[in-house]
């Protein structure tokens, strides 16, 4: 699905991405400045200097441009430090986790509270995209033969769900320690299962 949602996006008329561009730094800029709730679709168009009737050609809603804006964001990250084609291994799953805990602590940084309608959306995007990664890696693992190992489907989702759960928990309550060494803490813990595809 997202292969074809890229497909569609490098098709896409220059102008559409420029719209599409306007509109996704509005809202950041937006985001720096009042909470997610309080900013209006007309707030986002005039930031753009767009009106509200190319807003909605665009995007359904704020919130359908929040998860945009969110995947375009965190896909942009893991590419810098994980590049596609990138073989799963030990320290390309550190980078994977770090790169989520310190996306999740710029991310809370720049927003003001309340994020309560904000995080589900991210949760959401965040998370389909290391799946999309984790899913790679391990479609690659999965041609050895074995038995009674886990889909890299299965995986994928799981390690997607571990990760997202601990880089929340660092960027919520553990930053007094360096991510380099939460990334170590919680390494032991999400490597096996991923790891087992190949067993």
């Amino acid at each position: 699905m997202l292969l074809k949602q890229e497909q569609k996006e490098e098709k896409l008329d220059p102008r559409v991405k420029r719209t599409r561009q306007l509109l996704q730094d509005a809202l950041i800029e937006l985001m720096s400045e009042k909470s997610f709730q309080s900013i209006t679709v007309q707030d986002i168009a005039e930031r753009a200097t767009v009106n509200r009737v190319t807003f909605y050609a665009h995007f359904q809603d704020k919130f359908a441009l929040l998860e945009y804006t969110t995947r375009e964001m965190i896909k942009e990250h893991l590419r810098k430090q994980v590049p596609e084609g990138s073989e799963f291994s030990e320290e390309n799953l550190s980078r994977l986790i770090q790169t989520v805990c310190e996306f999740l602590t710029s991310m809370t940084r720049h927003c003001p509270p309340p994020h309560g309608q904000m995080e589900p959306l991210m949760e959401k995007q965040i998370k389909a995209e290391m799946y999309e990664v984790l899913h790679a890696w391990l479609i690659d693992l999965a041609a050895r033969p074995a038995k009674r190992r886990p889909t890299p489907e299965q995986a994928a989702l799981i390690g997607s769900w571990a990760i997202y759960g601990a880089a929340m928990q660092w960027s919520q309550h553990e930053q007094s320690k360096p991510v380099k060494e939460f990334v170590q803490q919680v390494l032991p813990l999400i490597l096996p299962g991923l790891q087992s595809v190949a067993a």
